[in-house]
């Protein structure tokens, strides 16, 4: 698969398979080099990690094998008794997340609310082949340049959604905080202490499964935004970005993608070559009308079909955490009003006539026009100078797993009518670029029955909470999808009995209006933090609204206060003074 011309610094373009793996990714991270010297003080110096020693292999009990897996705690609110508040920072390097998780650097988080209202201990532990490339979780030496394991297959086959889960069974088993009595850490044991697991994304999976799998080990779950649903297929990624979208846009996003599909597919060459040249140039271009100097003819003609239909997909690049206003609509203001966004129009008072109705440009003039807006809109919007970091480590060990078990390959779909995703995105796109980055070891498909055993998306665990945006692209797959051939369960937020799962056609939980993906593990208060800034990576937090944050943490927090009580049939007799007016 050919490179893409570099579009530095967003790294993820650099290839088309690149791109796939950041939209692949469930959340991703920055590197230390965008944060300001306080920050870095904090995360390297103030909070250094503390290890424990975990079996590679847990189910071969000739294999002696170990390797220090990560975690770190705040113990500032905890009283004897009160619960273990576990955050697990799912596939990515943690180390940058715990200033902000358990030291709430730059807002409230919900791991450290809960821990204060109940006395907890607040744990953040680091999932297995993640982590910084000196100090991480690593089972296997990593290389740094390729971001592979240097065992090749003979170390990823221990990346498996079984021995991750049961990391985490063993830590809690084991856990013995520094400085801490061997009395005190009995009393912490899942036997003598609810464990409450938080996670989003990947994590609020895992936290679902563990509660189906581990229900002895995890007491409770809050699972966010969390696509328990593993498809090898999903072209419903975009469907949901689509939905969000004003309509005018939407239909010429439409428009113009089933127009580069059928000249790619049915053009004549020099069609075809016009149609890249100008894309490319667009790409190139930047804002205020400033063009490339030149364009490499020899680019151009390197351009495969699937290049293309990742550059047409330059505008929804953010999607997934800003949404739509904040991310997709400065480029459909462009593209609407051929770039004439400061216009006044007859509507208020002068002479200019909107460019588009409701129906778009493609429906009210033509395709052409509406091809030269877009073309426009993708050279105004200067996607170079966003900040990105892109982490080789994370990316590898992430698309072994989505590669192996989860799928969540996200092709254009061309039946669906309102696509604006490509069809050149294939199925077949995607497993080539697994097989080729892991040419041994894979099965020929992700072998996605093995995470959807605990239920994928009819999960119904007790004593757990599911919240999810309601335009996120991962609900699709969610206890909360309402997608065709979803179970189309209904979201309440009436409180279940301890213990009892909810109804199988409902989800307890909450479903955030106008929202996308985990807008409520924290909230962004120092909106000034420069990891939050120009579309940076913002951290299981939501950048447009911290109600989100507010609403999930009240609702889990009253759902702890009616099930805490039970833990072990009601002996908990330590955590009776949590519960004002408990007798």
């Amino acid at each position: 698969m050919p490179s893409l011309p570099p579009l530095a610094p967003l790294l993820f373009l650099l290839t088309t398979l690149a791109r796939f793996t950041h939209s692949l990714r469930l959340h991703q991270l920055p590197s230390n080099g965008g944060l300001t010297a306080r920050e870095i003080s904090v995360n390297v110096t103030a909070y250094p990690a503390h290890t424990i020693s975990i079996p590679i292999d847990h189910y071969n009990a000739s294999d002696t094998r170990t390797y220090q897996n990560r975690y770190w705690i705040n113990d500032e609110y905890y009283r004897r008794g009160g619960p273990v508040f576990y955050f697990d920072a799912g596939e990515q390097n943690a180390h940058p997340l715990v200033p902000y998780f358990l030291h709430e650097a730059a807002g409230p988080s919900a791991v450290m609310a809960l821990a204060r209202r109940f006395n907890g201990l607040a744990v953040l532990f680091e999932h297995r082949f993640y982590g910084d490339l000196h100090e991480g979780s690593f089972p296997f030496a990593m290389n740094a340049t390729s971001g592979l394991a240097e065992g090749g297959f003979a170390a990823y086959r221990y990346l498996t959604t079984e021995q991750a889960l049961q990391d985490v069974v063993y830590f809690a088993e084991h856990f013995q905080p520094p400085g801490t009595t061997e009395h005190d850490c009995a009393l912490l044991s899942p036997e003598r202490t609810p464990w409450v697991w938080l996670g989003g994304s990947y994590p609020g999976i895992r936290g679902a499964h563990m509660r189906v799998r581990d229900p002895g080990t995890f007491f409770a779950a809050w699972a966010s935004s969390a696509p328990t649903e593993a498809a090898v297929d999903m072209w419903t990624y975009y469907a949901q970005a689509e939905r969000s979208m004003t309509r005018n846009c939407s239909a010429d996003y439409t428009a113009v993608m089933r127009y580069v599909d059928a000249t790619l597919a049915n053009g004549t060459e020099e069609e075809v070559t016009a149609m890249k040249r100008a894309l490319y140039e667009a790409v190139l271009s930047g804002p205020r009308g400033r063009a490339p100097a030149s364009v490499n003819a020899s680019d151009v003609a390197a351009l495969t079909n699937s290049d293309i239909a990742s550059y047409l997909l330059l505008p929804l690049s953010f999607y997934q955490y800003y949404g739509f206003e904040r991310s997709v609509l400065p480029f459909c203001n462009i593209v609407e009003t051929l770039n004439q966004t400061s216009a006044r129009t007859t509507d208020n008072g002068s002479t200019h006539p909107a460019i588009a109705t409701e129906s778009g440009i493609a429906a009210t003039y033509n395709i052409s026009l509406a091809w030269s807006a877009f073309l426009t809109g993708i050279a105004e919007i200067d996607y170079d100078s966003v900040p990105y970091h892109d982490d080789p480590i994370q990316d590898k060990s992430w698309m072994w797993q989505y590669c192996s078990e989860y799928g969540y390959y996200q092709r254009g779909n061309p039946d669906n009518p309102h696509t604006i995703e490509s069809r050149f995105t294939s199925l077949d796109l995607f497993q080539a670029g697994c097989n080729n980055t892991f040419p041994k070891g894979l099965p020929a498909s992700p072998n996605v029955t093995e995470p959807n055993k605990y239920g994928g998306w009819h999960i119904n665990p007790s004593n757990t909470m599911f919240s999810s945006g309601e335009y996120d692209p991962w609900r699709a797959l969610s206890p909360a999808s309402t997608e065709f051939g979803s179970p189309n369960r209904t979201t309440t937020q009436d409180i279940p009995e301890c213990g009892v799962p909810p109804p199988n056609d409902t989800v307890f939980g909450i479903v955030y209006r106008d929202m996308v993906h985990v807008s409520d593990m924290r909230a962004l208060l120092n909106t000034s933090d420069v990891n939050h800034q120009n579309f940076s990576t913002v951290w299981f937090s939501s950048p447009i609204s911290t109600e989100p944050f507010y609403a999930g943490v009240g609702l889990f927090q009253q759902a702890l206060e009616a099930w805490l009580p039970c833990f072990a049939n009601g002996s908990y007799g330590d955590m009776t003074f949590h519960f004002p007016g408990y007798p």
